[in-house]
């Protein structure tokens, strides 16, 4: 029987109600999942990750510094934005970084399941013969 590998996620959030809600949906897709509450913590290991979950982290003077930190650690990770700061603000800033988006500090499921199917469907193996 062959094993699969969970692809492994983490949660930079120092909100626990906000934290809880993405973990929640995390969990029920299967990832691998740690949630850090501090940036730095969250830079020390990130190079693990192939998904974060960006938002309000301690350390850090907002969720962009984070995401430039990430990025400059670790481009392979894929990142998700926790904000509701203006779509607008958040694409021009973001622009360049590659994030695959961004949800609302209510985290929906409707706007969060949306950017975790891209993510699912970028990981998906290309199949050798």
């Amino acid at each position: 029987m062959e094993q699969t590998r969970k692809t492994r996620a983490v949660v930079v959030e120092k909100d626990p109600a906000v934290a809880g809600a993405v973990n929640k949906i995390l969990e029920k897709r299967g990832f691998d999942l740690s949630t850090l509450i501090g940036k730095q913590e969250a830079l020390e290991g990130i190079k693990a990750y192939a998904l974060a979950i960006v938002g309000d982290a301690e350390g850090s003077s907002s969720v962009f510094e984070t995401m430039r930190e990430i990025v400059m650690n670790s481009p392979m990770t894929s990142i998700i934005l926790i904000t509701d700061l203006p779509e607008k603000e958040v694409n021009d800033t973001a622009e360049g970084y590659g994030i695959m988006g961004h949800v609302s500090r209510e985290v929906p499921p409707d706007q969060l399941d949306p950017l975790l199917d891209q993510f699912e469907a970028i990981m998906i193996p290309v199949a050798r013969p």
